[in-house]
């Protein structure tokens, strides 16, 4: 097996099984309605269903579909749909209104195309604060949710990829509501699973539908149940115990093939071991000094922490449960979301740790943790995280090396289920002040009048029991547009100021920040002034920071890739850097000063005038700093060039243009990889206004840079194989990926273009790797 490949498997984990089934249509005796839909009617006659629009009754299934339909305790026919849909009313005597604490729906479907548009496959509906029950498909989505008495918003929420529901398969979807867990099952395969109470939702006057927006294939049966089924009643009305046998013995074959597992000797592993960090040492585009993990993918950053003299750095990486736990029942193999872990006594040489935090698998936890933060000044780290389904969390260190995390005993402290409707409980960050902790929760906020990115303020005296305070912050039109968010925050004093920085999805990730005042009697912050550290073509966002020992503000961000992630790993983290303010109260970043370390093989240069390009011929390689200060002279614009080939086939320019007040890295010859492509529009994001693809991306990343009469320019450039990071003035700096394709792709030059500049001094050194592979 080759260990050098990480693979997910859109496999389902298994039920138990037992002897002693209840037969399929005995099942179906107590459901409060079958639809066969061999007609209009339901099996009692007492729901019968309204047509609308292209839907065949009636359609006779065939030998091995005839079977599996009637062993399910189907009548062998099924309806094609091909965009109409079925309306149930409220069923005979309003039987369609369940009440009290418990359900099951089924729907026994297949997908031919394989194609999953939005819409509802059975649902009672009428917007969250109505909505009884509903079987969606969203984007790759294939869910439930439903509503609760006495919440206004939903109560619960389980999905699974749609894309995993094989097209050429008729597949039994299950749903079940016990009062306590809501679950869903795909073939008798416990896929999702969440923690919820309450009773359904009473007073809803909106029919059932079946199949309505969009749907285009074939439903066998569908089916309510005022109670929850038991396994062995879900396992029947699936296929019974040979199917569930023959499926655990195909999965557990299919699992172990992909994960590469089964029969491994440690000989095999320490092979496959040795196989990854060679390829990873041999790709010519994986950083050499910046922070990443030793493989894989990851992504946001989060909760940084100064502790007991060491910088600590988490960040989202992606881990599945095993397959014992994936065939007993307990969770599915779908890959979710965790914590890594790297810390550090000097900013440049990092240690990886185990995971931090790591998913629960028994269900309730389909889609792991997600982003949060390291809550500041508290005497015990503190990390506060959203956990899809359930809400915000806080988990506490046990050790000082920040390895063992303990939940909080009443996670979630922050319910996603019962927060108020204008709240989205999504990304958290937190502080203690005094006897109060704050956590700033979601990435907007619904109030009227806080349209664009915000997001919702709560308070807590004891971290158990928190109190919405409202919006924090007005966001407005003149810096950001009303699609953005304030995801990934981070707000931490800065100066005599406050600074909020925030990921922004839309329309594609990148970062921003506010420097501005905290009312704290209001406990409102007041924007200022508002700044970006990412525009398009660029590629950091998911930003994060932390006070060091020294009083700093130490700051890093996801650098995304911009090529294939196909290689055993993607993305990095940016250089750590320094925030400041200056006199004006404008942000200074700088790259901190322990990275000096790394430098070896100096060269330097002074007192050059430079007219068009001049290559810099001992100046050459992938992993270089370069300082250099400029004085503009007459030239129109001018800057540096880095990863030139001998032709200039491949080169990336950093250009200051003083007249057009930028600063700008021009990505036209940056690669000549076809698959490279800086994105500043998302794909869904041009989708929704029908924008040809060659308007999503970028041929240049453009960042505002002002230089000051008789100002020269200072640049630092640090360049790691295909991460590039340009700082100017100490005021600016510009994160891009670049990944030139020909290994002669190491040339550096000066270029003045329409006049001449000069270079007061120039300096390069070749810079020390610190990642082991």
């Amino acid at each position: 097996m080759n260990l050098s490949k990480t693979v997910v498997v859109a496999a389902a984990c298994v039920l138990g099984a037992s002897h002693g089934f209840a037969a399929s249509t005995a099942v179906f005796t107590d459901a409060v309605a079958v639809w066969h839909f061999g007609d209009l009617n339901s099996a009692d006659g007492k729901s019968p269903l309204k047509l609308h629009g292209n839907v065949k009754l009636d359609v006779e299934l065939k030998g091995a579909e005839r079977e599996a339909s009637l062993s399910r305790g189907g009548d062998g026919k099924a309806a094609e749909f091909a965009g109409g849909w079925l309306d149930a009313g409220q069923g005979g005597d309003g039987r369609l209104n369940l009440k009290g604490g418990a359900m099951t729906m089924l729907l026994r479907l297949r997908n031919p195309s394989g194609q999953w548009g939005p819409g509802e496959l059975f649902c009672k509906h009428g917007g969250h604060d109505k909505l009884v029950y509903n079987l969606f498909v969203n984007g790759d989505n294939l869910g439930f949710e439903f509503g609760a008495e006495g919440q206004s918003r939903l109560a619960g929420q389980v999905a699974v990829a749609a894309s995993s529901l094989d097209p050429k398969q008729w597949h039994d979807v299950i749903v079940r509501y016990d009062g306590s867990t809501l679950a869903m099952f795909v073939d008798g395969a416990a896929v999702a699973r969440t923690k919820v109470t309450g009773s359904l939702r009473q007073g809803n006057t909106e029919p059932v539908f079946i199949a309505r927006r969009g749907f285009k294939g074939l439903l066998d049966h569908a089916a309510l149940w005022q109670r929850a089924l038991t396994d062995n009643e879900i396992i029947t009305l699936s296929g019974g115990e040979e199917v569930m046998k023959a499926r655990r013995e195909a999965m557990a074959k299919k699992i172990e093939a992909k994960i590469g597992r089964e029969g491994l000797t440690l000989a095999d592993q320490l092979r496959g071991a040795r196989e990854l960090r060679q390829r990873l040492w041999n790709d010519p585009h994986r950083p050499r000094y910046h922070l990443l993990p030793p493989d894989g993918f990851w992504n946001d950053i989060n909760g940084t922490i100064y502790w007991k003299g060491r910088y600590h750095v988490f960040f989202l990486g992606r881990l599945a449960p095993d397959l014992p736990t994936i065939l007993s029942g307990k969770d599915s193999d779908h890959s979710r979301e965790t914590w890594l872990h790297a810390s550090s006594r000097d900013l440049v040489h990092w240690v990886h740790h185990p995971p931090a935090l790591v998913p629960v698998f028994d269900g309730t936890m389909p889609r792991g943790l997600y982003s949060g933060d390291m809550m500041d000044n508290m005497p015990v780290p503190t990390i506060i995280v959203h956990v899809p389904g359930q809400g915000t969390c806080l988990y506490t260190a046990e050790d000082d090396e920040l390895i063992r995390w303990k939940p909080h005993p009443n996670n979630p402290v922050i319910p996603a289920t019962n927060a108020p409707p204008e709240a989205i409980i999504f990304d958290p960050t937190g502080w203690k002040d005094g006897d109060i902790h704050y956590a700033l929760v979601g990435n907007k906020n619904k109030t009227p009048g806080y349209e664009g990115d915000s997001s919702s303020l709560f308070r807590s005296c004891d971290l158990a029991h928190w109190e919405y305070r409202g919006p924090f912050y007005k966001s407005e039109r003149r810096w950001t547009e009303e699609y953005m968010d304030c995801a990934c925050p981070d707000f931490f004093p800065l100066g005599d100021k406050h600074m909020l920085i925030s990921h922004v999805h839309r329309p594609w990730n990148h970062l921003q920040y506010y420097i501005g005042r905290f009312d704290k009697k209001a406990e409102r912050f007041l924007p200022e002034q508002h700044g970006f550290m990412s525009w398009p073509g660029g590629s950091v966002c998911a930003p994060e920071t932390l006070l060091d020992g020294k009083g700093r503000r130490i700051f890093w961000g996801w650098i995304m890739e911009a090529g294939p992630r196909t290689n055993g790993w993607a993305s990095v983290a940016t250089l750590p850097r320094v925030l400041s303010l200056s006199g004006d109260n404008s942000l200074r970043i700088e790259p901190a000063p322990e990275l000096e370390v790394l430098r070896y093989n100096p060269r330097h240069r002074e007192n050059m005038t430079v007219s068009g390009e001049l290559l810099l011929k001992d100046v050459r390689g992938d992993c270089l700093e370069i300082s250099a200060v400029i004085e503009p002279g007459d030239a129109k614009e001018f800057g540096i060039v880095v990863r030139r080939s001998p032709d200039a086939a491949e080169e990336t320019p950093i250009i200051c243009s003083p007249s057009a007040k930028t600063l700008r890295t021009e990505l036209g010859k940056s690669t000549l990889d076809p698959q490279v492509k800086y994105v500043w529009m998302n794909e869904n994001w041009a989708k929704e206004r029908n924008l040809p693809a060659e308007k999503r991306f970028a041929s240049e990343q453009v960042a505002p840079f002002e230089l000051k009469p008789g100002e020269p320019l200072r640049l630092r450039v640090f360049l790691d194989r295909s991460v590039l990071e340009v700082y100017a003035n100490d005021r600016q700096c510009i994160t891009q990926r670049i990944y030139p394709s020909r290994p002669d792709s190491l040339g550096v030059s000066l270029i003045a273009r329409d006049g001449s500049v000069k270079v007061k001094t120039l300096d390069a050194w070749d810079v020390s790797p610190t990642n082991s592979w």
